[in-house]
């Protein structure tokens, strides 16, 4: 594995963004499946026998930082299996199509070539991609829903994505990846620049699509912590008790409180703490310190004692609300109106997306696209 490590920090009491750029390849279709595992929480990963010239290989690449980042996908055998999300949103095409997600499903859907589609959240779905390679953009949830909310009064909650969108509306995004994919490519290029791209695109996706909020749980069975947090992260604005939550996740409370304890090593008063934390932490970052204060986006986030919030969000950040809110990322993000790429007006005729190069592929491949409830190693 080769990992190119972020940019030294520089001297100074400014932080850096840490960009990562991550590269797996080889020919072991069981490496292979346990980078499907890891990134994408994959199971029940097949590769055909039908690799190109009878040789299989592979090629995994990410280049990005904890908000966006842009990865390609490819083998020269084709894959099936069940890919299960975690907290990301993603955007994935592929150059000759043919990719079929949810196969088994009535709203199944192929993916025709060069065209972006909006890959299941949420929940588990199966996945079948010929040999050749798949593009993908990774949003981290958190992220995503608080773009989805600037400059309103909604909370940021988990979003429903269609899975298509008309191409008078994909030409102004496929536009924006033509702009945007070179310097995302650039590990050197971090804060507040980096910020303004991960914005730009950000923005771009969810005018493409339009989603909705999605306050219901996964409609096909999953896990009950699973089913639990998601309760959460729709919820999580207002008081929630245990007994509500457990409901929710159809356990009792004793038990909800054990499976936190054991697969998660917190509480779930705790993890819903923690999540809150986090949108504050992203709401900060993209507020402007002349239009917001600290109390307002705590309270929009579902904290009610100024205080509490302050202390917890220190000791999880190792700054006070107030320094991340006047934070260079946040300067640069906002200000950015004219520095990052115009958002032109939609055309009648969409092209097909553009390959930004994310990296080498494997002659004639394709890896499935799939979301992972871990954070991205990119």
């Amino acid at each position: 594995m080769t990992v190119a490590p972020p940019a030294d920090p520089p001297t100074g009491a400014s932080r850096r963004t840490a960009v990562h750029e991550v590269v797996r390849s080889g020919t072991d279709p069981d490496e292979a499946r346990d980078i499907a595992s890891s990134v994408y929480g994959a199971r029940d990963v097949v590769f055909g026998p039908d690799a190109l010239d009878g040789a299989f290989a592979f090629r995994y690449r990410s280049v990005g930082d904890g908000c966006v980042s842009l990865r390609t996908a490819s083998s020269t055998a084709h894959l099936r299996g069940v890919l299960t999300p975690g907290r990301q949103y993603v955007l994935a095409w592929s150059a000759d199509g043919g990719v079929v997600v949810d196969p088994e499903r009535e709203d199944g859907v192929t993916l025709r070539p060069g065209v972006p589609v909006m890959l299941p959240a949420g929940r588990p779905f199966r996945v079948s991609a010929p040999a050749g390679t798949v593009h993908l953009v990774h949003f981290d949830a958190d992220f995503l829903e608080a773009v989805a909310v600037l400059g309103g009064a909604a909370p940021p909650v988990p979003l429903a994505f269609p899975v298509s969108a008309p191409s008078v509306r994909l030409a102004p995004l496929q536009r924006t990846l033509r702009e945007v994919a070179g310097p995302m490519l650039d590990v050197s290029v971090a804060d507040g620049s980096r910020a303004a791209l991960d914005l730009a695109l950000a923005e771009a996706v969810i005018d493409a699509f339009h989603p909705a909020p999605d306050g219901g749980l996964p409609d096909v069975p999953v896990a009950a912590l699973d089913r639990a947090k998601a309760y959460m992260y729709a919820h999580f604005l207002r008081p929630l008790t245990a007994a509500e939550i457990a409901g929710a996740a159809e356990m009792s409370v004793r038990t909800l409180q054990e499976t936190f304890q054991r697969q998660e090593a917190t509480t779930p008063t705790d993890f819903l703490r923690d999540l809150r934390l986090a949108k504050a932490r992203i709401a900060l970052q993209l507020a402007d310190a002349r239009e917001t204060t600290v109390a307002e986006v705590a309270h929009s986030c579902g904290f009610r004692h100024m205080g509490r919030f302050s202390g917890s969000y220190a000791a999880l950040y190792g700054e006070h609300p107030g320094e991340t809110l006047r934070g260079q990322r946040r300067t640069i993000a906002v200000a950015s109106a004219v520095e990052r790429p115009a958002r032109p007006q939609a055309s009648p005729d969409a092209q097909a997306c553009p390959d930004p190069q994310v990296g080498g592929e494997a002659r004639g491949a394709s890896t499935a696209p799939a979301r992972s409830g871990a954070r991205s190693p990119g």
